[in-house]
């Protein structure tokens, strides 16, 4: 009789480990729901530190360039108080042209191309047709003559070149002028 309270006693037991296994379980879910805020913090505070970053790189990438182009700046200044105080127009455009030289100089170094077409094949991703000229010399579809200059930044075209277009001559015209 004594052995029956015992195994009653640890039915007792028993049935109060399934309420301590519970706890485990519950303390597991509430470090997990933790973990889980934890890292949606900072995963929010990651995306907003990256939107910065992006934004001071932006405000600052050109920096360098227009360092460079402030000398540029110094010097078409010194040019313009210098045409002013000279009657030697030849100074002042020699004086500009090297200006000049130094500008387009440093505009290549960062990667800008002027697109040579006069002359090739129209292409509708590298110009833009801004007038068809009837040109008896040259084929048809042919860059006759540039208005304003394409470039591309390194391999993009970053402005196509504005063009006029060689086309035949039309046929009524032809007959109408004989």
């Amino acid at each position: 009789m004594d052995k029956e309270p015992e195994n009653s006693g640890d039915l007792g037991s028993e049935t109060a480990n399934p309420a301590k296994d519970e706890c485990p379980a519950e303390d597991e879910a509430a470090q997990l729901r933790e973990k889980l805020l934890r890292l949606t913090a900072e995963f929010d505070n990651f995306r907003k530190r990256s939107i910065r970053e992006r934004e001071e790189y932006r405000k600052f990438a050109v920096e360098q360039i227009i360092t460079e182009l402030l000398e540029v700046y110094d010097n078409f200044e010194r040019a313009i108080e210098s045409a002013k105080q000279t009657d030697d127009i030849e100074s002042v455009v020699k004086g500009v042209e090297m200006v000049f030289k130094q500008f387009t100089s440093i505009l290549e170094k960062e990667g800008l191309q002027k697109i040579e077409c006069h002359g090739e094949e129209f292409d509708p991703n590298l110009h833009e047709a801004i007038m068809h000229v009837e040109h008896p010399e040259h084929e048809e579809g042919k860059v006759v003559n540039v208005c304003k200059p394409g470039y591309y930044l390194h391999t993009k075209v970053i402005r196509p070149a504005m063009v006029a277009v060689s086309k035949k001559p039309d046929e009524e015209e032809k007959n109408s002028s004989k």
